[in-house]
């Protein structure tokens, strides 16, 4: 069973890497605006024809990005366009996929005379650069690309990036008007030429660094660069995240407890990621939490070490076995669940939330099983977890997905997602875990380029603990420090309950019932009880204080005699 949870997990960690794939774009792009917001940003993605719209899925990578940011997102392509739509904006992002041509000449008028920040990337650019005279305003032209695949890195500060094989030639005529922020390198031709140019307001990108993206990519270099494109710069911080994942009612307790002491001797606080339902259809069986009190034993003493829990899905699974199979997603054909409902996602994650909730298990974070579900899924998720940690599909599409250098404050869907970008450490030869492990310390040295880069994977509790030891040591070394989420805001609701961490307000509609309230201490005990002297009718609001690793629960009761059963 362990063998096929590991390929299985080979499979979609490799699978949810970004790939270029035409999509079609669905009626209504789920972008959410970030409300009050001081940054308005527009984005632009080219057309091609009626039925394709290749941008849709660069569209949503970058919008999620700019939730890293007090950013306001709106969306338009060239045909929808209209003149001077983007003097209303405070930076305008183009995204040029038709490899020549610009499809709107009210964008490029607009372009040539405003005085906004202006970031164009990829294609397009050669009809700008011939019809307006790109040369004469900004110093440099574009008339031709290369698709040989000869520049293979992008180089930045001294810092070396991968590249795709795709690249836009910039001939730079005035090296005064011209700042050269980035450069593309052959290392066959040992040759070196412009990448990303700016010159006055005006950025240009010399191919889509939302496609092709791997780690170590040049997608890094453009995650930082957007702290200079928005103009909200961050301070350089650097943290990281571990989180020990696929924790069902069947796994070892006794695993967990050593993992616990491990980090805590190091001071680490963790994330756990706890499946309160295990189920194998084969097997006919069906195990919960309340079942194994054992392990709600070993997950309790895990948070008193300063685990944050994560709820990882109900079952983990669709047809198959929990941990193995998906549980949102058919991994048979790898689509959306045909017939899914919504009363069906809701009814499984009021059963996960309350199964916790009686073994005094509280999660406060959501986290999507093999990172896969439809975009109708999500939207449902978001509704019950204010924060995830994973790496997101972005339409219904598994090629179609995303990873984050660093926290996205706000995604397309509303939802805080802290980020899993260096995977796991997968159960194999020693020879092949150690390669394993460098590789993602090197891809962890990338993601401190980053200002405000985070470093983040994911730990079985059934792989050779010393490969923990080594991987958290070695993050930490490169100046990486653990953080704890349970001093983040961070909310869940239920159709019952409401679960807080950190300082927040929320509001709450009650039907003549008593508002009890629990304020718990770091290590899951009750620090005090607080019930409303009457019933309550109405909407009402309420700003909550709580101390760091504190976390808050409320409950609306009819009946106050029944407040014991949390």
């Amino acid at each position: 069973m362990i063998q096929k949870n590991i390929c299985c997990s080979l499979l979609y960690v490799a699978a949810i890497s970004v790939l270029d794939a035409q999509v079609i774009i669905p009626d209504r792009l789920p972008i959410a605006l970030q409300e009050n917001s001081k940054i308005k940003v527009l984005i632009v993605s080219d057309e091609v024809n009626e039925s394709v719209k290749p941008s849709s899925f660069e569209v949503i990578e970058l919008s999620n990005l700019l939730g890293h940011f007090r950013t306001t997102v709106t969306v338009c392509d060239t045909k929808q366009y209209r003149a001077r739509e983007l003097n209303k904006h405070d930076v305008v992002f183009y995204l040029g996929n038709t490899r020549e041509i610009c499809t709107s000449r009210e964008f490029m008028n607009d372009v040539w005379q405003t005085r906004k920040t202006v970031v164009w990337m990829n294609g397009g650019i050669p009809s700008f650069s011939k019809a307006y005279n790109l040369d004469k305003k900004f110093g440099f032209s574009v008339s031709a690309s290369d698709s040989s695949g000869t520049y293979n890195q992008v180089i930045c500060k001294g810092i070396k990036y991968r590249i795709a094989r795709n690249i836009f030639l910039i001939q730079i005529s005035n090296t005064l008007k011209v700042k050269q922020i980035a450069t593309a390198y052959a290392d066959r031709l040992q040759k070196e030429i412009p990448y990303i140019v700016k010159s006055g307001n005006f950025y240009y990108i010399a191919d889509m660094p939302l496609l092709h993206v791997s780690p170590s990519d040049r997608y890094l270099l453009f995650a930082d660069l957007l702290h200079d494109f928005i103009g909200e710069n961050h301070p350089e911080s650097h943290q990281a995240i571990v989180r020990i994942e696929d924790v069902t009612p069947l796994r070892n307790p006794q695993n967990l407890r050593n993992i616990a002491d491990i980090l805590a001797e190091r001071h680490i606080p963790f994330l756990i990621g706890v499946v309160p339902f295990y189920v194998n259809p084969l097997e006919q069986m069906r195990v919960s939490l309340s079942d194994r009190p054992e392990i709600v034993k070993a997950i309790l003493y895990c948070v008193e070490k300063g685990a944050t829990v994560v709820l990882h899905g109900i079952t983990h699974q669709y047809k198959g076995e929990t941990a193995i199979d998906f549980e949102f997603w058919d991994g048979s054909v790898l689509k959306p669940i045909v017939n899914e409902n919504t009363a069906q996602i809701e009814n499984k994650m009021e059963e996960g939330i309350e199964e916790c909730l009686k073994n005094g298990i509280y999660p406060l974070i959501w986290e999507t099983p093999h990172y896969a579900a439809s975009m109708k899924d999500y939207a449902i998720f978001s509704a019950y977890f204010s924060s995830a940690i994973e790496r997101r599909l972005l339409l219904d599409d598994y090629k179609c997905g995303q990873y984050f250098p660093y926290i996205i404050q706000k995604d397309s869907y509303g939802q805080k997602v802290y980020p899993e970008n260096l995977g796991y450490i997968p159960l194999l030869r020693k020879d092949s875990t150690e390669m394993f492990i460098n590789r993602m310390i090197n891809n962890a040295q990338t993601l401190y380029n980053v200002r405000d880069g985070f470093a983040s994977f994911f730990f079985h509790s059934f792989i050779n603990n010393d490969y923990l030891k080594e991987v958290v040591d070695r993050i930490s070394a490169l100046g990486f420090s653990f953080i704890d989420l349970r001093l983040q805001p961070n909310q869940v609701r239920t159709k019952d309950v409401i679960i807080l961490s950190g300082s927040q307000t929320y509001s709450i509609n009650l039907d003549h019932s008593f508002l009890y309230e629990v304020y718990y201490n770091k290590d899951g005990s009750i620090e005090k009880k607080v019930m409303s002297k009457k019933p309550v009718t109405g909407m009402i609001t309420k700003k909550v204080l709580l101390k760091p690793d504190e976390f808050y629960l409320a409950e609306p009761l009819k009946n106050p005699s029944t407040a014991n059963k949390i």
